[in-house]
């Protein structure tokens, strides 16, 4: 897969700005934060075209790259599709459903190598570094942002360091053997907090350097483009969001994209609800919300790792969310009137099964959280019968992938205790 595909960005088509305190930073592709002294809070990617021109002869992501704050334009074929929900809208009784599907479906044309959304964030987080950066990419994931990135560093030969929680190493797969520039670690009896902790202290050694998460702009603005295609194809912005969340980076996604729509002019005046689950019992999010507490209620965090080892989308157990950060889910929530819901286990696999059985794909748990939220919000009165509803499918077709592909299982190349914080060296 060569590196870059002709786009490339030659003069400044965004600039950074705090969301706290509104100061303005130029394109730094290495930004994460604001430098005055406040509180916590996100950078935000102002974009110079204020109206979206889709760039059709682009690859995957790329049609949308006056929204992108992206250096170039890489060789991947990957975007979100957004179709017309029948089996399920039938099912529920709603007119106006509508599916954006972040997966492999050949039959309509998604191409979503490793199945999962987290690839949008991780295309544009690469395409946002500069093509001679030497220093390595520290990544901390507990899956499927993890099999992402793994997948593309592989195909695109860019030195990775990837650590995940030891009993999620089933989750980093591939349709093709991974390259030695990959390398993984593995965090023992430790969760996705532990792995955070562990790959932090690794991206302030000499030579490397991390990406960022929910600070990052390209994660959240890659992951804000289901929205962006739904409005496109739909010419308009929907009335309801739904989607699972573990760290919150996708319903900021959702809501930032939506601003920019509103800012566009052409899809609407009205905010697009967000109605975003996670799975019991591990909720932190939800129950804060259900409080209307800016802040996550305090918890135990013995009680929270025996949760997260209750959670059939493990994907969603996020300890440190971006729920309270100035710019982050709190006010993404407060500005849309936005709902949460808490999903067991079974809700969610009933969900599952309902969505293959009517829509014909298999999907994720985390997908089927959302799927199930969904089903919670329609039985509740929550959304209208004929309202306009996009439901982020984020991870599906994995198994028919692995049905028609082989999988390479990435190996680890060390596997540290949780609560290590560092380590002395890391071989080269």
């Amino acid at each position: 897969m060569p590196y870059d595909s002709g786009w490339q960005d030659d003069h400044p088509h965004y600039v950074l700005r705090c969301t706290h305190c509104n100061a303005e930073y130029l394109i730094d592709s290495f930004r994460l934060q604001c430098n005055e002294q406040h509180e916590p809070a996100l950078l935000r990617a102002e974009y110079r075209a204020k109206t979206l021109e889709v760039k059709s002869h682009l690859p995957g992501v790329f049609r949308y790259v006056d929204w992108l704050p992206v250096k170039r334009c890489l060789d991947a074929p990957g975007k979100p599709i957004t179709y017309e929900s029948k089996g399920l809208s039938h099912h529920l009784g709603l007119t106006y459903l509508y599916i954006s599907f972040n997966g492999y479906w050949p039959d309509r044309q998604a191409e979503l190598s490793t199945g999962s959304f987290k690839e949008l964030e991780a295309i544009t987080v690469l395409a946002r570094i500069p093509k001679d950066e030497d220093r390595t990419l520290v990544i901390m994931s507990a899956g499927n942002t993890g099999r992402a990135f793994a997948s593309l560093c592989s195909s695109l030969n860019l030195p990775l360091y990837l650590v995940i929680p030891e009993k999620n190493l089933k989750a980093i797969w591939s349709h093709q053997p991974f390259s030695p520039c990959v390398r993984l670690i593995a965090v023992r009896d430790g969760d996705y907090s532990d792995a955070i902790v562990l790959g932090q202290s690794i991206s302030q050694m000499e030579n490397f350097f991390l990406e960022g998460g929910a600070a990052n702009v390209a994660r959240r603005d890659g992951m804000g483009l289901p929205v962006i295609d739904a409005a496109v194809t739909l010419g308009k912005i929907p009335d309801h969001y739904f989607q699972a969340v573990g760290s919150g980076t996708g319903g900021i996604a959702a809501w930032e994209a939506t601003q920019r729509l509103l800012g566009d002019g052409r899809f609407g005046s009205h905010r697009m609800k967000l109605h975003l689950a996670q799975n019991e019992p591990f909720t932190p999010m939800v129950r804060a919300w259900k409080a209307r507490s800016r802040c996550l209620l305090p918890v135990d965090e013995e009680l929270e790792r025996r949760q997260i080892h209750q959670v059939s989308a493990t994907v969603l157990t996020n300890r440190n969310p971006a729920y309270s950060v100035t710019g982050g889910l709190y006010e993404a929530l407060v500005d849309t009137a936005g709902e949460m819901y808490a999903v067991t286990n079974h809700e969610a696999d009933r969900a599952r099964h309902l969505f293959e059985t009517l829509e014909g794909i298999d999907i994720c748990p985390a997908s089927g959280v959302a799927t199930a939220a969904l089903i919670q919000a329609v039985e509740a009165g929550k959304v209208g019968k004929q309202d306009c509803i996009l439901l982020n499918i984020t991870s599906g077709g994995t198994q028919r992938m692995q049905q028609e592909h082989p999988s390479y299982f990435l190996q680890p190349n060390w596997v540290i205790p949780a609560g290590k914080p560092w380590f002395d060296e890391l071989p080269g």
